[in-house]
């Protein structure tokens, strides 16, 4: 039976119904990731401003801290806990950008979202590949960033957006052949994978933090956490860009919209990974081929194919699925 190619809205709606039906699963699975981050910083800072602020009591208290040496050891104990919770966190938001593709053909499979561990898996058991990955297209994200680059570099974007769902269900490619399959997915596909991008831009980096602010607003909340970084702010060597007109007030308020940004768009990393999976999947068809150079030298050399191998769903997390949230 030939597959039925699903428009782009499709894809995007059909994506925030995913979302919505399983939303408390998806919110749990992103709690330590997103606000993992935001709480090591706050230790960073926090605990730091802190001791400089209390530095002058301390010598008074304890004069065994009056020198450089110590004061180091001192600064780099106030700062290591929270720097490990970030790091962590960070690292299985970066797992997450795999395991929810995984968790996506799951559900797709079975009709529940279950077993956080079984998808982190199929990120962990390829962590060399899934690093290189990362540092791939961190290189490709800092020459983007160059002027010069910004047409051709968003342009690569676009034909690049499948390289995590390409690493989460294809085998048997390198980490530069995860940017060749997503490149050749994409071809011919420009102008709809750019208006999927768009709406999930859209929808996840503009309406949701705007109507987030509205509720921290509402709630007070905003003028009660600028007031916490204002008074951060003051601790900072501000004079040079007091011609600029950056203040203390300025920098709180700033920082609070950046909050509300980074946890909306954290929390919402599942439906931009729902969406794309289900367009991979719209993307690709059992019958994919791909052409691999013969290893044979002659004059006369044929390309051969081979059929992609995409990963199956691991029978194990279809038995789980089967069993109630309490029973593994």
């Amino acid at each position: 039976m030939a597959k039925v190619d699903k428009s782009v809205w499709v894809i995007f709606f059909e994506g925030i119904k995913i979302y919505a039906l399983n939303i408390h699963k998806f919110l749990l699975y992103m709690t330590f990731p997103v606000l993992g981050q935001i709480l090591g910083m706050f230790m960073i800072f926090g605990l730091t401003y802190w001791y400089t602020q209390n530095l002058q009591d301390l010598t008074d208290k304890y004069p065994s801290l009056n020198n450089m040496s110590t004061m180091l050891v001192c600064i780099a104990l106030t700062v290591i806990p929270g720097l490990l919770i970030w790091a962590k966190a960070f690292w299985d938001y970066l797992v997450s950008y795999g395991a929810l593709n995984s968790m996506t053909d799951g559900y797709l499979n079975t009709g529940r979202v279950y077993d956080f561990k079984a998808h982190n898996s199929v990120v962990i058991n390829k962590t060399f590949s899934f690093i290189f990955l990362w540092f791939l297209f961190s290189i490709f994200t800092l020459i983007a960033v160059i002027p010069v680059f910004w047409i051709i570099g968003f342009v690569f974007f676009i034909y690049f957006i499948l390289i995590f769902q390409v690493f989460t269900f294809e085998n048997g490619l390198s980490p530069v052949g995860y940017f060749k399959r997503s490149l050749m997915l994409i071809k011919g596909k420009f102008a709809r994978t750019f208006l999927l991008m768009t709406l999930l831009v859209i929808f996840t980096y503009y309406l949701l933090p705007a109507g987030l602010g509205v509720i921290f607003d509402a709630s007070n909340l905003t003028q009660k956490l600028a007031k916490i970084f204002e008074v951060w702010a003051y601790s900072l060597p501000l004079e040079p860009l007091e011609p600029f007109k950056v203040t203390p007030a300025l920098i709180g308020s700033e920082l609070v919209k950046e909050l509300i940004f980074f946890i909306v768009v954290g929390f919402t990393l599942p439906v931009r990974s729902i969406c794309w999976t289900l367009w991979y999947n719209n993307l690709t068809s059992d019958s994919d081929v791909l052409p691999v150079k013969s290893k044979k030298k002659s004059k006369k050399t044929t390309a051969k194919t081979f059929k992609i191998e995409k990963r199956g769903i691991d029978p194990e997390i279809i038995r789980r699925a089967r069993l109630e949230d309490d029973e593994y």
